[in-house]
């Protein structure tokens, strides 16, 4: 594939299989630019390692090889959710639930849990019996009812120990990532690995490191692709996370060196080479840090060698379906020293669960380059015409009906409803509600809504239906591949440089003046300026007085300049500016 001169970034929204999206719109784009930065959560953050790896492996053919992907994860999707043999009656009855129907569900439940279903039915298999001998039908009617509701009550039962007592055991997910006893084909995390080395071209070998020798019999391992191999060709990859045992979001990789992660957990996780590569590039935590007798805590570093699989499997970790990653670390809020020096296992989950779309991710104040979003939406037949709703149900649609791209500057501003029936439904509002406002609210402000494009899928596509047929999935890809053009065709660069520059300077300037304000106001004390200098502080009081100084001059020289446009029109106030209103403060960072 020839290099393209223009560059991009790419942000991709979570949505479990809704992810067989992505290859060919990432496809698509790879014609026209070449990617700088890639992010995305769960499924996008699967899509965006994979979308890093094939940039890494261009000249070898690895964006071909992304376009081939939905072939085969056409026939083997289902595959990469492999669960523990503990939870494997679950996970079938997970399955039996999602697909739906009554009937369906409680076989399933009498299937996989027959054993007590079988003790549960026995006094009612009993009272049958009795009534049968006596020619009382009045007791063989009553054993059937007691074999039918002591059966299901019993296996039941069975399934509520086994959500309450084993799922937290196993991480409070069923699938760990790497391949099971009695499962065909390759897991998630066994895939994914294979998917992007393949993807970006490498094979290098490496030798086992001596002190790791007793870890494993193998003499050498397959080099995973790392961080550092990606930032070598300008690559830039991220993903979100949630710890929730922080109860925070973490943008991968991380900013900070706290945490720590098992040798022997993480074979759960991912690949014997991947903790190989991990522990061969990392060192046992010092025991002056944290009790570590047995060697089986490495620091988890968030350096060049961190391989990639790492970001979309933290990423990915939806709850229940998927484990929880464990990393561990000290807390220094404890106040004895003994307690401070036991790590505190930290589960990281879902990174949808905090933001499901970080649209903010590689957002300039005034962008060079456009950092595209593909988001994905509920299907509502009203926002289609009559011929449209017609030729979706004949399978006749156009794929690019199920795309939008708000080029119009009236377009995409107006946030669209979303109906939900019942108690059920109304949870889920909630929880959407709670964890995706702001990533919502950022997607519609003028100067973002112009480079997301949407794909809307109806109830049986994506999400979690995890056994979509061969030809549903090639109707996902083919909506990719429309919304990948429709971005190549549509997009308009300067457009969009124009609009963040009116909303931007409308921002500015509402924050500069509010700063001039508070800055010259001696209402309650001093000036800022004069608590720039003479301020004795314990905190910061190394600053010196030249630092001191320089504070004071900047920040007079932003009043200053406020205050000499008083007076005059606010850009703000116009009202030919755009109508969605953004704001500037300062938000902590995900990654520290």
């Amino acid at each position: 594939m020839t290099r393209p001169e223009r560059t991009c970034d790419l942000v991709m929204k979570g949505g479990i299989t809704s992810g067989v999206v992505y290859p060919l719109a990432i496809y698509e784009l790879s014609r026209s630019y070449r990617f700088q930065n890639i992010g995305g959560t769960s499924a996008g953050a699967i899509a965006a390692v994979v979308a890093a790896s094939a940039e890494y492996g261009r000249e070898v053919g690895g964006f071909e090889k992304i376009k081939a992907l939905p072939d085969s994860l056409s026939k083997t999707l289902l595959e990469k959710f492999q669960p523990v043999p503990e939870l494997a009656s679950l996970f079938k009855l997970t399955i039996a639930v999602l697909r739906g129907g009554l009937l369906n569900i409680v076989w399933s439940l009498l299937r996989n849990y027959w054993l007590s279903a079988a003790i549960g039915a026995l006094p009612g298999a009993a009272l049958l019996a009795y009534g049968i001998f006596a020619a009382n039908w009045g007791f063989g009617l009553l054993g059937v009812l007691c074999m039918v509701l002591l059966g299901l009550g019993l296996a039941g039962g069975s399934v509520v120990r086994q959500i309450t007592r084993q799922l937290p055991g196993k991480g409070y997910g069923m699938c760990p990532g790497v391949g099971q006893p009695g499962f065909e084909g390759m897991a998630l995390s066994d895939w994914l690995t294979e998917t992007i080395d393949d993807v970006a071209g490498i094979d290098e070998d490496r030798e086992v490191p001596a002190s790791l020798s007793g870890f494993s019999n193998t003499k050498k391992y397959k080099k995973p692709l790392t961080i550092g191999d990606l930032l070598s060709k300008g690559i830039n990859v991220a993903t979100v996370t949630t710890d929730v045992t922080s109860q925070r979001p973490y943008k991968l990789p991380m900013e900070n060196n706290l945490h720590f992660f098992s040798r022997r957990e993480f074979l759960t996780y991912f690949p014997e080479r991947v903790v190989l590569h991990m522990c061969a590039t990392s060192s046992p935590v010092d025991s002056n840090t944290v009790e570590n007798a047995d060697g089986d805590l490495f620091y988890f570093q968030n350096t060049n060698d961190l391989p990639v699989v790492v970001l979309a499997r933290m990423s990915l970790s939806f709850p229940f379906l998927f484990t929880t990653v464990a990393l561990y670390r000290c807390d220094y809020t404890f106040r004895s020293p003994t307690d401070r020096k036991r790590a505190v296992k930290c589960h990281f989950s879902d990174g949808g669960i905090s933001s499901n779309f970080p649209v903010h991710f590689f957002d300039q104040f005034l962008p060079q380059t456009p950092t595209f979003g593909i988001s994905l939406d509920q299907l509502d037949e009203r926002r289609y015409t009559g011929e449209q709703n017609e030729a979706r149900r004949k399978g006749q649609e156009d794929a690019g009906d199920r795309v939008q791209l708000p080029t119009d500057a009236a377009d995409g501003w107006l946030l669209p409803t979303k109906s939900f029936d019942g108690v059920a439904g109304f949870i889920m509002a909630l929880l959407n509600s709670a964890k995706d406002w702001q990533d919502t609210l950022q997607s519609i402000l003028t100067g973002y809504r112009e480079r997301i494009v949407t794909v809307s899928l109806r109830q049986d596509e994506g999400g979690l239906n995890l056994e979509m047929p061969p030809e549903r999935i090639a109707r996902l890809t083919e909506f990719g591949h429309a919304a990948g053009t429709r971005i190549t065709r549509d997009f308009d660069l300067d457009e969009h440089r124009w609009r963040r520059l009116l909303v931007e300077m409308g921002a500015l300037e509402e924050k500069l003046a509010s700063f001039s304000e508070s800055y010259r106001s001696t209402r309650i004390g001093k000036a800022y300026g004069d608590l720039a200098t003479d301020h004795k502080s314990g905190a910061y009081a190394d600053l010196s007085d030249q630092q001191r100084n320089l504070l004071k001059e900047r920040a007079e020289k932003l009043a200053d300049l406020c205050t000499s446009w008083s007076g005059e029109p606010n850009i703000r106030d116009d009202k030919n500016m755009p109508r969605t209103r953004s704001g500037i403060r300062n938000v902590a960072e995900m990654g520290h």
